[in-house]
């Protein structure tokens, strides 16, 4: 540890301090909104990037369903949907709901058997998918452009005529269950379950997708039915289409194949009925607590730590603990000497992989940033032989404090660029563009074109990043969750302990 250290100071020797300036963007013109990005006075390698995004069109439907566009000249073309349908909107009697929904939503309706669903698919050479998520349902479609109407028939019939039948329930009850056998050995995935649950125990946000054995088994086919009912409702449902084709005719297509009733029977924003539907704003409260699972059996430790951050309430501190979260990084055991910029050894530009490579600190480390509505959780996850769990624990959270104190403008600008080319990647595929889109608006409610983003991205300093991971990370209690041979690991208090420096 003493090489470690020393080592650490000869590389923080030197600081580079710079202004940030912060910008506000957006605006909204008539009934179609769009947002476009300011221009900036000053080095800013964004400005003179062609970016191939138009702005997004929207409108509502008759039954109170919203309409996104986002029209790009594009042989294929996504069309999707997003419900307030997660896992932390189900019932006590209801755990694993959204789970089954993802499996059965395009099993069966009263008009198709499965069999048709699947030869309707091949017709058109088109691909479903369904994703439940902690505050959120999605299940989308792709086809090629030419062929977008009959993608929306295969759609509005799976929304307005589908059913939950006991023996698909049956089919899918012994497939979920292989998957928790597979997430049981899969430690990462264990300690991420582990580390949302104890971070927000007691609310709403602590239920897993994946809930207890019992649960699964127990599920009934008219309980999926009830909470698929309670949500599926035209006016919680928002249509997002990305790709060539035009408002014009999706808005068509959604007129002739999902709207079924008549433009009087449709529930009014103030009916009661509408208002027993529509769910309750996101419950959180942050809790700092330790939860570990020892089992000496498991050859790695599997270790999860991470501080509260606000999620996209706060949208520009949001995009500062990005460009962060990238200075910290991430590594694994794979990685070569001489491999990719995500690989390891002295050619990497992250400290922690560089110790990491080094030191044979850790078989595999990365740092996130997880962000719902009004909260989020920011820290790192990492797995390693049960004696060097002190010694990683202390170089990542020497990280964490060098971002505070001695971050460089080099190490933030190369964060930055990867961030930015995250971002631009969004723009290849369409159903790529769909997540985006369909995550902003539910979670921040508004959305922001790709170019504000790179401008944002580009006015990060050096300076912000000390003065966002100060507020966020500095002196802040973490939750942390530990599975394994995690009997080395310092106890809660040192921890604690390691978040601040006396002498700073």
């Amino acid at each position: 540890m003493l090489g470690l250290r020393y080592y650490q100071r000869i590389r923080n020797c030197s600081k580079q301090w710079s202004k940030f300036r912060l910008f506000k963007f957006g605006s909204s013109c008539g009934n179609k909104y769009f947002w476009t990005a300011k221009r900036f006075h000053g080095n800013s390698n964004s400005q003179s990037l062609c970016i191939p995004e138009q702005p997004l069109e929207f409108c509502e439907l008759r039954n109170g369903m919203k309409v996104v566009c986002a029209y790009k000249s594009s042989d294929v073309t996504t069309v999707g949907f997003f419900v307030p349908a997660g896992s932390m909107h189900e019932k006590c009697k209801e755990r694993g709901a959204s789970l089954f929904m993802e499996h059965l939503i395009f099993r069966e309706t009263r008009c198709r058997d499965q069999l048709q669903i699947e030869q309707a698919l091949e017709e058109i050479g088109g691909k479903l998918g369904a994703l439940a998520m902690h505050d959120m349902f999605l299940f989308w479609g792709t086809v090629p452009s030419c062929d977008i109407e009959k993608l929306f028939n295969l759609l509005g019939d799976i929304i307005n005529n589908g059913i939950i039948v006991n023996d698909e329930v049956d089919k899918e009850r012994f497939t979920i269950l292989h998957e928790l056998q597979e997430i049981d050995m899969d430690g990462e995935r264990i300690v991420m379950d582990y580390l949302k649950n104890i971070a927000y125990q007691d609310t709403e946000l602590s239920k897993s997708v994946y809930p207890e054995t019992c649960a699964i088994k127990c599920l009934s086919a008219e309980t999926i039915s009830s909470f698929r009912d309670r949500f599926f409702k035209f006016n919680l449902m928002t249509i997002v289409c990305t790709g060539g084709t035009s408002l014009a005719t999706v808005n068509k297509c959604a007129e002739a194949y999902i709207i079924c009733c008549d433009e009087d029977s449709a529930p009014s924003p103030d009916s009661c009925e509408t208002q027993d539907h529509v769910p309750l704003p996101l419950s959180y409260r942050f809790s700092a607590i330790d939860m570990r699972h020892r089992d000496d059996d498991e050859k790695l430790a599997h270790v999860a730590l991470a501080v509260e951050t606000p999620g996209f309430g706060q949208i520009n501190d949001q995009y500062a603990l990005t460009v962060a979260k990238d200075i910290v990084g991430s590594w694994d055991v794979t990685c070569g000497k001489f491999s990719t910029p995500s690989g390891g050894g002295d050619n990497n530009a992250q400290s922690v992989a560089h110790y990491a490579f080094n030191y044979n600190l850790c078989h595999v480390y990365k740092s996130f940033n997880i962000a719902w509505a009004n909260t989020g959780l920011w820290g790192c996850y990492f797995a390693c032989d049960r004696m060097l769990l002190q010694d990683t624990l202390w170089v990542i959270q020497n990280e964490w404090f060098r971002l505070c104190t001695s971050i460089t403008e080099k190490e933030v600008q190369r964060a930055v660029n990867q961030c930015k080319t995250r971002e631009l990647a969004k723009l290849n595929s369409s159903i790529d563009r769909f997540f985006d889109i369909a995550v902003s608006l539910f979670r921040q409610g508004r959305y922001e074109q790709i170019s504000q983003r790179l401008c944002k991205y580009d006015e990060i300093k050096a300076n912000a990043i000390r003065d966002i991971a100060s507020k966020y990370i500095y002196d802040q209690c973490p939750a942390v969750a530990a599975f394994g041979p995690v009997e080395n690991l310092p106890d809660y208090t040192r921890i604690r302990s390691s978040m601040y420096r006396l002498r700073y």
